[in-house]
């Protein structure tokens, strides 16, 4: 079974994880701070949703506005949710056509009572990747704090928090990062902290964890980040040129771009989402259906109720599987070998 759906997890890892030695949270904070350029505090929790509640809960406050965006993950979701509840405003951002944030309705957003951007870094359903530079800099100008949910992006793309203005980035371990499950960590720019109340919640994950997650990162520092991501990345754009040709398949997402990361999410005339996935996975493709946890996002598409397919692709995929993924979806829908040279 080829395995297409990385964004979820990364299935295959390496070696080394397998069989790592415990490390401490020091060892594992240096490394994760060399990955990620981070020079400030890193702290471990037991998930990337962990992470996300206590870097929000732990730098705003009940009765704060916060702006945040249409693409966020339910793990953000919820958490801006619960804080409404207790009298925070929340303005969400929207997309446009194409999944990309409206950058210039951010500053209209802000108001006196404005605290905080929550964002995501890297989107799960159209792998589009949000401009941390505009967002960076309408922060610093309006001295908001800038939370980021880089949990699609860390160890998928290159990644310096010293350059990047961002005051809390969150990870989980087990996509990108190819690292295991059960650990996630926040790292915070220097000089900022988390109120007591949020430091309490943290479940510290063990070592471990911590070794297997320290090991996963001596693999990405050994192959080199551009090495580990330039290979899904052309495996991505290779799916995309190929199924964006298909008149029946819709492709969500900015494609206009290079800076992405490598997930592809689509839609077939004729079928069901639930078809494509089921037709995919008897012909051997592993892949992902749903809404992913990305209500307001598919809501913008008009998808909430029927969802997408999602590909989504990591560093041990390699062209075969991506090329039987093609003919799986030309077979479907009754196209033969020449389609794709018309």
């Amino acid at each position: 079974m080829a395995y297409l759906n990385n964004a979820a997890t990364t299935a295959v890892k390496p070696e080394n994880v397998k069989n790592a030695a415990p490390a401490t949270a020091e060892t594992a904070g240096a490394k994760v701070s060399e990955l990620l350029r981070c020079k400030g505090e890193v702290i471990f929790t037991d998930s990337g949703k962990q992470a996300l509640r206590c870097a929000i809960m732990g730098m705003t406050k009940p009765g704060d506005h916060i702006i945040s965006t249409d693409s966020e993950y339910g793990a953000v979701l919820d958490v801006l949710n619960e804080l409404e509840k207790k009298g925070s405003k929340v303005t969400y951002i929207p997309v446009n056509e194409y999944g990309t944030l409206r950058y210039e309705l951010i500053e209209e957003a802000i108001t006196p009572e404005t605290s905080a951007i929550v964002c995501t870094h890297g989107s799960n359903v159209t792998g589009n990747i949000t401009d941390m530079d505009k967002i960076g800099s309408i922060a610093r100008k309006n001295h908001l704090k800038l939370i980021v949910d880089g949990c699609q992006t860390a160890g998928a793309t290159a990644i310096n928090l010293e350059d990047m203005q961002i005051d809390a980035f969150c990870f989980t371990g087990h996509k990108k990062l190819m690292g295991p499950y059960g650990i996630g960590g926040i790292c915070l720019r220097k000089g900022i902290s988390l109120n007591e109340d949020a430091l309490s919640e943290i479940n510290t994950p063990d070592e471990s964890k911590l070794g297997g997650l320290c090991a996963a990162i001596d693999f990405i520092l050994e192959k080199g980040i551009y090495g580990i991501s330039v290979f899904p990345h052309r495996l991505a754009k290779r799916f995309f040129e190929s199924v964006s040709s298909m008149k029946n398949v819709t492709v969500y997402g900015d494609f206009g771009t290079n800076v992405r990361i490598p997930t592809v999410s689509i839609s077939v005339k004729g079928f069901t989402a639930e078809e494509v996935k089921n037709f995919m996975r008897k012909n051997g493709i592993a892949v992902k259906r749903g809404e992913f946890n990305a209500p307001r996002l598919m809501k913008s598409f008009g998808k909430e109720e029927e969802g997408l397919v999602r590909f989504s692709f990591g560093y041990f995929n390699t062209r075969m599987e991506v090329n039987d993924a093609i003919w799986v979806l030309m077979d479907m829908q009754g196209l033969d070998d020449l389609y794709l040279l018309a």
